[in-house]
């Protein structure tokens, strides 16, 4: 058996902490120089004494994807951590936050996170907005408590300014957990409160001019990713435009809310702001595919303890990039975890 060292992270070039007017963070682009986001999803640290040899992977495999891209950005797509004792042995997702925090604090560049439906199992010991209240006393951590009055927790808004205006917004959303009690009631989804309050917030931004282009990063895909999938098998391609990657899970599957309520890409589409959306939750998907005129995306997931023998399939699965233009569009990259020698010693 291979012996696992964990790579020591440390501190990565880069620009510094946005501004932060007590309502919006706002980074200062460069002017032709890509504005560079990397993606993140379900690391799914356990932190206890069932998963230190898949702790120690996932571990690795962040240090490398952060060290190799380099971002301006990293965003965390939720399931950061996993509560759940069966696979990790804890339920602290407190002390598993701290270890993530740690991580992601030592290179000292801007990050935030969403939540995703296992970071606050309903048997986990903290609540989200105890988490939240802990990521946001990081340094390095952009995530806000967000509108107490709207669902959800750690709704917040990220400004990407060009020479005199905001040129691309990225809008952080809480995709809640689930109808009821547990993982067995089907997922929860994004709520009508923050629809409105998403449409509202790119109103405010966008002033008097056209409505400011946005990128949404939350947890569990919206139904449209399959619906778009099935269009694209069935060769409508003047429908859906297919960029990169597939989906892998089993029989396509698609992990969305069944939810009737709350109808997110809908309402984008009617909108126009929304120019794309970074999801994870499915962790061998990672399909990016453009519907209705939204790009849809699964992040490359990390996770190496929620699913059975997942690191043999590392091809599948690493970081994602988002390289914002001057212009405001945008470029999305897979950064794979290639090779196991990258995280083995």
């Amino acid at each position: 058996m291979q012996k696992i060292k964990k790579i020591a992270p440390k501190k990565v070039e880069n620009n510094g902490l946005p501004a932060y007017d007590g309502k919006y963070w706002a980074f200062d682009k460069e002017k032709g120089k890509d504005f560079k986001i990397l993606q993140l999803t379900d690391l799914h640290f356990g932190c206890g004494i069932l998963c230190r040899k898949a702790d120690k992977l996932a571990h690795n495999a962040v240090v490398t994807l952060v060290e190799r891209t380099k971002p301006d950005l990293i965003v965390l797509t939720g399931d950061n951590i996993y509560p759940i004792p069966i696979f990790s042995g804890s339920r602290n997702n407190l002390k598993q936050s701290k270890y993530v925090a740690d991580l992601f604090e030592s290179f000292e560049i801007p990050w935030t996170t969403v939540f995703g439906n296992h970071d606050t199992e309903p048997f986990a010991t903290h609540t989200r907005e105890e988490l939240c209240e802990f990521y946001a006393s990081q340094k390095h951590c952009l995530m806000t408590r967000g509108d107490e009055n709207i669902s959800g927790v750690g709704n917040h808004i990220i400004n990407i300014n060009g020479e005199d205006k905001t040129i691309m917004s990225l809008v952080m959303l809480d995709s809640n957990m689930y109808l009821g009690k547990s993982f067995f009631s089907t997922f929860d989804n994004i709520h009508d409160d923050q629809i409105e309050w998403y449409k509202k917030s790119i109103k405010e931004i966008s002033g008097e001019g056209e409505l400011v282009p946005s990128l949404a990063f939350f947890h569990m895909p919206l139904e449209e990713y399959r619906d778009a999938w099935a269009k694209l098998k069935m060769g409508k391609l003047d429908e859906v435009t297919y960029h990169l990657g597939t989906i892998n899970e089993i029989n396509d599957h698609v992990g969305f809310s069944r939810r009737k309520k709350g109808n997110f890409f809908e309402e984008m589409v009617k909108f126009g702001s929304l120019k794309g959306c970074f999801c994870g939750h499915d962790h061998l998907n990672n399909i990016s595919m453009t519907y209705k005129g939204i790009r849809l995306t699964y992040g490359m997931a990390v996770d190496f303890l929620a699913y059975r023998d997942i690191r043999k399939k590392y091809t599948n699965r690493g970081g994602t990039v988002i390289l914002v233009k001057d212009d405001g569009s945008f470029e999305v990259k897979l950064e794979p975890l290639t090779t196991h020698v990258e995280i083995y010693e």
